[in-house]
């Protein structure tokens, strides 16, 4: 009998996939901070996951904030791994990320006038 093995989900909550090119404040591996793009895959409550072209070290600090729609802070890395063209970037924001299921809903509404927009323009 063969028995397989799942990683169990250990997040509080649930993260929303989201896509946004931003920019972060951070610390590189030699220690200076450093301003990078990034890109926002997926946020919740207090976590938030990104793609970024160069490594960040694990437990440094990040900041970004995205006006648009009043997210973001200074979280904490929790785990930086090799990725397609960069690296994938988990974070933890112990004082909240500002995003909220509401927050989802509007950005629901935003892409799917969006998609509905560039349809009719075709």
């Amino acid at each position: 009998m063969y028995s397989t093995f799942r990683k169990t989900e250990r997040r509080r909550e649930a993260r929303d996939p989201i896509s946004i090119s931003l920019s972060i404040l951070c610390t590189d591996e030699a220690g200076r901070e450093t301003v990078m793009h990034a890109r926002l895959v997926d946020i919740s409550l207090t976590g938030a996951r990104l793609y970024v072209p160069q490594k960040v070290p694990a437990y440094s600090a990040v900041t970004f904030y995205y006006d648009k729609f009043g997210i973001g802070g200074r979280g904490t890395v929790r785990f930086c791994r090799s990725a397609k063209n960069g690296y994938e970037v988990g974070l933890e924001f112990p004082n909240g990320t500002g995003w909220t299921p509401a927050l989802r809903e509007k950005v629901d509404v935003l892409l799917a006038s969006a998609i509905s927009h560039a349809r009719a323009v075709k």
